[in-house]
């Protein structure tokens, strides 16, 4: 979660469908009347209740194998004053197979923040296939992401790979962006995004709804919970960023966590050991010697083949090796790339930076509007020193977002938003046990204050688990049941980590 520039994976990144060594992002039927309803839709405190069209036309969405059913709905920018800018909320419904299905549908929020539920939802709903049969999954476009009044950047476009290295943008680009928005940004935090879903629930006619969150979709079902608890029938929490997560404080220190365990299975694999006894060190002295003022790299392009250079500094290419660390798999290349970029070769870190760039679509206004309300003013530099202090990616960049933070208007929240949410909702929580942003230690300060929940860490795991193995059936199972306590979760947690690669053909046979 969390870096934009750099190439650092947003802490949004979804899950990736893995079913095979290179998976990617990773289904239904049509249930809701072709004709427009008018449904009820919550309005604010002490206002009377009216009626909202909110027509629904069959749409396609990139990643979901069925067809789906679109629309919008209209609210207020500032939802405290209902009145002045309106923004169209794009949502998508995913209808049940079931003829007769469940009342209660499962509303999916991913991360960022600033991706797109309809954009990085579909295929997570495309995998949960056994939720599908017998309930309605729905996806909405928070405020200020995908096709609800963006809040796009011109660096949110396809930059060629010279850009994708370089260090963050700082306070310069942030100010370019907030001139060119049509938007105020001060209200695009979270608590006004989770009334507008609350709205959308309304409107779709649902009194009760089951919430899955991933990455900052975590968090934001927390908000959720908190501000509409009887709505609320069950959460799915994977890769929890409680608020005590502060991001991006723990970034380099979860990272380098993630980064021992790596070296440490190297060293327990044989062909790995083998092939590369002195991996660590290696890793080290290719970032010292590449260094703050970097070097011109060669590579072939990953898509066109030509050869190329480009130049990388130090700063870029710890945030390619983050990237990597985000993907079991991927990981498993990381001993091998260190190798050949050592010898001159930086081909398959460019590859990596690459795929990053194109598979992970980020609103950089929404991000700033979230970290700089929710995370960045609660920590200070000597806090930032201390916690990024002998980490392979280093607190450089901490600085550069606090600058981006200090040129962007942000929304002012009271201290006791911040509070852990407590709740006896049933939940499910999902830990991948080797990832580098939302490690399993955060499930468990999130687990602390939800009193019936169930922490499920996935040994093999990385930044999203829900689409890893037997776990979209574990999923559908605690929907039914709303037990957490009973699930048998050994099937998950016997993932293990993808083998390591001891050449560009992939692992030992």
């Amino acid at each position: 979660m969390l870096e934009r520039e750099q190439v650092l994976v947003p802490h949004s990144v979804l899950p990736l469908r893995r079913e095979g060594p290179g998976a990617n992002f990773g289904l239904l039927l049509l249930r809701l009347g072709a004709l427009v309803p008018l449904v009820s839709l919550a309005c604010g405190a002490g206002e009377p209740q009216k009626k909202v069209p909110l027509a629904l036309e069959p749409c396609r969405l990139d990643g979901l194998g069925v067809e789906a059913r679109c629309g919008r709905l209209r609210v207020f920018e500032d939802r405290d004053a209902r009145r002045g800018r309106e923004l169209e909320l794009r949502v998508a419904v995913v209808p049940a197979l079931a003829a007769s299905p469940q009342p209660d549908p499962l509303f999916i929020l991913v991360g960022g923040p600033g991706q797109a539920a309809t954009e990085a939802g579909a295929p997570l709903a495309e995998a949960l296939l056994e939720v599908r049969r017998r309930r309605d999954v729905v996806l909405v476009d928070q405020r200020g992401t995908g096709q609800s009044h963006p809040l796009t950047c011109e660096s949110d476009t396809e930059r060629p790979l010279t850009e994708l290295l370089a260090p963050r943008a700082g306070a310069d680009k942030a100010r370019a962006c907030r001139a060119g928005l049509d938007a105020d940004a001060t209200h695009y935090a979270t608590p006004a995004a989770m009334d507008d879903l609350d709205e959308v629930r309304a409107a779709l006619g649902y009194e009760r709804i089951n919430v899955w969150g991933g990455s900052y979709g975590t968090r934001a079902a927390l908000v959720y919970l908190r501000a509409h608890p009887d709505h609320v029938r069950s959460l799915v929490l994977d890769g929890s960023a409680p608020f005590a997560l502060r991001l991006p404080l723990y970034v380099a220190r979860d990272a380098e966590r993630a980064l021992g365990l790596l070296y440490a299975d190297c060293a327990r694999d044989t062909d790995c050991q083998q092939r590369f006894p002195d991996a660590r060190r290696r890793l080290s002295e290719l970032l010292d010697g590449v260094g703050a003022s970097g070097v011109e790299a060669r590579y072939e392009h990953p898509r066109g083949g030509q050869a190329e250079s480009l130049h990388i500094d130090r700063a870029g290419l710890a945030g390619v090796v983050r990237n990597l660390l985000y993907v079991p798999q991927l990981t498993g290349l990381l001993p091998l790339a260190v190798e050949r970029a050592g010898g001159g070769d930086f081909g398959a870190f460019i590859a990596a930076a690459d795929a990053f760039s194109r598979g992970v679509h980020i609103s950089t206004g929404m991000f700033l509007s979230i970290v700089c309300a929710e995370d960045v003013p609660r920590f200070n530099a000597s806090e930032a020193v201390e916690l990024t202090r002998e980490t392979f990616l280093g607190g450089e960049w901490l600085a550069d977002m606090r600058a981006e933070c200090d040129a962007w208007p942000a929304a002012r929240l009271p201290e006791s938003y911040f509070e852990p949410v407590r709740s006896d909702t049933p939940s499910l929580l999902l830990s991948g046990n080797l990832d580098p942003v939302t490690p399993p230690s955060w499930g468990e300060e999130v687990a602390r204050s939800l009193s019936r929940s169930r922490h499920v860490i996935v040994a093999g795991g990385g930044h999203g688990v829900s689409t890893l193995g037997c776990a979209p059936d574990l999923i559908a199972e605690f929907l039914e049941t709303l037990a957490p306590e009973k699930l048998d979760a050994s099937c998950v947690e016997r993932l293990a980590r993808p083998a390591f690669f001891t050449s560009l053909q992939g692992p030992n046979p």
